[in-house]
């Protein structure tokens, strides 16, 4: 149990970390900033139009908001809860949110060719299939927060037979 906890504190502090760095070079490639004597750049796939960023910063807020979601489960399982109600129902709302932010990431861009065609008559279609897979792995997690669900009518279980 306690190498569990310490394995979710050291996972929750490199997924903060995570979320620091990558909104901080997000961000300064998205407003051009330099960090010391590195420039951090930002390319649109496609045509460079104001919708094509917002999706990407669209995206970012999803994916952020998931990673938090994951850091309080962490917490949770750091304070000793494995199988709670709280802790599958943070997992749960990540892998809703991670769904979210890949579904946005596949689908958007989809849309926005649709009401913005490349050129003249033509349109264009472009499909990521790694954030196809993307959206195809965050399905898996919610099998995942079912596991967790059976697991913890078993551990109920066994508390009631002690």
């Amino acid at each position: 149990m306690d190498a569990i906890r310490r394995s979710a504190v050291r996972l929750r502090v490199a997924v903060l970390a995570t979320i620091v760095v990558m909104i901080g070079l997000y961000g300064a490639a998205r407003f051009g900033l330099r960090l010391g004597q590195a420039h951090v750049e930002y390319r649109v796939h496609g045509p460079d139009l104001v919708s094509a960023r917002l999706i990407g910063d669209v995206t970012l807020v999803l994916l952020v908001v998931a990673l938090v979601r994951l850091t309080q489960m962490l917490s949770l399982i750091a304070a000793g809860e494995l199988f709670s109600l709280a802790v599958i129902g943070r997992f749960r709302s990540f892998a809703s949110w991670l769904l979210l932010s890949a579904s946005v990431g596949v689908l958007a861009p989809i849309a926005l060719s649709l009401v913005a065609p490349a050129g003249g008559h033509r349109l264009a279609v472009a499909l990521d299939f790694q954030k196809i897979v993307m959206v195809g792995i965050t399905l898996v997690l919610f099998l995942l927060a079912r596991l967790l669900e059976r697991a913890r009518g078993l551990d109920e279980e066994v508390r009631q037979f002690v």
